[in-house]
């Protein structure tokens, strides 16, 4: 059978005398309780050529293929010439009708027979997943065998994230990774945009060379719209603020001189400015119910002297009394704000109490073995005081190692299984895989976007059907995403498990049928490693130059080793910046590769200048 991603809840193969043979003329019927253009648009993409019907005024939402037979003239065929459309569908799907996804929205049933394909749902997104999963199928196999599959999403919001801060993909392909992730099953998309958001009011916050255009940031929102997914924006609105204080004009509203990142909430100013960012954020994005407000890591809060006597040094008051004020702000605006939850964290209860219960606290945990405890009593805790929670795994964060290349997987895989149970067990209704491309704005790249596919469909597999077999993750994820059946993979490389894809995707890259140019990009971020592996940098033996001053035989280790380092990284550095220019423009691949080498770049101009290391000797 085909691997799913996301894994689907039920399907029962079903006796047929043959296998639905998928291609040739087809004739689709597509009923719509009311009529969405997308559900036509998706139907087209998935079988170019066909002969559509579309019916308005169905009870719900339904789609129904067949093959148009020889002196077939195209017209009504009996499943569109039924008194009641729906009734004809009851007859066609096996399975109870809508019953086994009543109350279940986005659920869909698919049915495929021998002579037709059906697809059932109470609503146009369900009836779009629908479409995703056959699709799937039809990838898989041309001949599509009898089938009954009803499905539906655990998790209501199951959103990804764009992190626009450090390096980010061309906007072509931000907008093309929007229909990757609705393929997949995902809604929602968290953006943080920083200053490549395209401010009218703020063009001095505008990023001089990669803010998004007007124009590109329409077409990221219709992408968007298209696919069924809502943009959530997330406005930094107390820390995280340095694109906005490391300007001069707006240097007096930090907190301290020290503080960069962080606004004095203590100013009117500070409440003029970050409501203005946010004025425009939300009329930008008139179809989304929520705003983030980012406010977290605020770490220098109370520490100036007007904070310490207004708030009476307590930072949890500082905090709360700024918050509330965007949270009004926010709510009054018709949109419900987010926060993240840390500096809430230890925060005492009789303090808490006066938060505006019409916020939403989204709980940020990205390591540790006891998610199901921490994430437990912090949600109990807001809970308790009518405060709606939100979770958020990580797909990428700094796991102690700025310089990633790709996630550290292991971490990531316990995180995102752990926030499943989790998420299962506190019926969390929305789950984002944060995907960090840096610390902040000011430090170093973690890595690329496109090195974190493998996480990022754990994170919708999951989020979708939260008991899915994490066992067969990896098979599931080299067949639907690399193509790579598992006979083949296992065949070649033996047993391996759901941490090891970074570890093994570089050797099955001949074996690689889709996606290939993100296997490849692995591979050179893999190269790079082993390249400028600590084991073997050189400049981790020059202390023995202190040893042994003079020593020929010291000298000639240094320098083999020197030059077999140097070799490795000259011949990656290239093929590392052809390969980002696929993803990003030029400046910023060139930023990324700069950040990974400037350290030997700088030390082959002064220390191994110094001792005289060569490639030629």
């Amino acid at each position: 059978m085909a691997s799913f991603i996301p894994q689907v809840k039920q399907q029962h193969l079903t006796e047929a005398p043959r296998a639905f043979a998928w291609g040739g003329r087809l004739k689709v019927t597509l009923l719509m309780e009311r009529r969405d253009d997308r559900l036509e648009l998706h139907c087209r993409r998935l079988m170019p050529g066909m002969e559509l019907s579309v019916r308005e005024g169905a009870e719900g939402y339904a789609v129904r293929m067949e093959h148009v037979l020889a002196g077939d003239s195209g017209g009504q065929s009996s499943f569109e010439t039924g008194v009641k459309e729906q009734s004809a569908l009851d007859r066609f799907i096996s399975v109870g009708g809508m019953d086994a996804i009543k109350g279940k929205p986005e659920g869909y049933i698919l049915q495929v027979g021998e002579d037709a394909i059906g697809i059932q749902s109470q609503d146009a997104a369900g009836l779009f997943y629908g479409l995703q999963t056959l699709r799937q199928l039809v990838e898989q196999h041309r001949d599509i065998p009898a089938v009954t599959i009803v499905d539906w999403p655990d998790t209501a919001i199951r959103c990804m994230n764009y992190d626009l801060r450090q390096t980010y993909s061309k906007p072509e392909r931000l907008e093309a990774y929007l229909a990757e992730f609705a393929r997949y099953k995902t809604n929602a998309v968290l953006i943080e945009y920083e200053d490549k958001f395209p401010f009218a009011a703020y063009p001095e916050l505008v990023h001089p060379k990669h803010a998004l255009s007007r124009e590109q940031f329409e077409r990221l929102k219709l992408a968007a719209h298209e696919h069924f997914i809502e943009i959530i924006p997330l406005q930094q609105s107390f820390g995280h603020l340095e694109y906005v204080l490391r300007h001069d004009s707006y240097k007096h509203l930090r907190e301290t001189e020290k503080s960069i990142g962080e606004i004095c909430p203590s100013q009117e100013e500070s409440y003029q400015l970050i409501t203005g960012l946010l004025e425009e954020m939300i009329a930008s994005h008139p179809e989304s119910r929520y705003i983030h407000l980012g406010c977290d890591e605020v770490y220098s809060l109370c520490e100036c002297d007007a904070c310490r006597e207004r708030y009476e040094g307590v930072r949890e008051r500082a905090f709360i009394a700024f918050l509330n004020r965007l949270i009004a702000f926010t709510a009054e605006r018709g949109k419900t704000p987010i926060f993240w939850h840390d500096m809430l964290d230890k925060c005492p209860e009789e303090e808490l109490r006066h938060l505006d219960k019409r916020s939403v606290a989204m709980i940020w945990i990205y390591n540790g073995r006891n998610i199901d405890s921490d994430v437990s009593t912090l949600t109990e805790k807001f809970r308790r005081l009518g405060i709606r929670v939100m979770g958020a795994p990580a797909v990428r964060s700094f796991d102690w190692a700025e310089h990633q290349n790709y996630p550290v997987i292991v971490n990531r895989v316990d995180n995102l299984l752990q926030w499943a149970a989790t998420s299962e067990k506190l019926e969390l209704d929305c789950v984002v895989a944060t995907n960090w491309t840096g610390p902040f704005s000011l430090g170093v790249p973690y890595g690329v976007f496109e090195t974190t596919w493998y996480p990022m469909l754990l994170h919708a597999d999951l989020a979708w059907n939260r008991r899915s077999d994490a066992d067969t993750f990896i098979d599931r994820f080299l067949h639907q995403f690399h193509g790579i059946r598992p006979e083949v993979g296992h065949g070649k490389l033996g047993n391996y498990r759901i941490e090891d894809y970074y570890d093994i995707i570089w050797k099955l890259t001949d074996e690689v049928k889709l996606n290939r140019d993100y296997a490849e990009l692995i591979a050179i971020m893999r190269d790079y490693e082993v390249a400028t592996d600590k084991s073997r940098a050189i400049h981790k033996y020059l202390y023995r130059l202190e040893l042994f001053p003079g020593d020929a035989a010291e000298r000639r280790s240094l320098l083999n080793n020197y030059q077999r380092n140097r070799r490795k990284r000259d011949n990656v550095r290239p093929r590392m910046q052809a390969a980002l220019e696929r993803y990003q423009p030029e400046d910023m691949a060139a930023h990324f590769v700069l950040s990974r080498f400037y350290l030997h770049d700088y030390l082959e101009r002064t220390i191994y200048r110094e001792i005289g290391m060569n490639l030629e000797e």
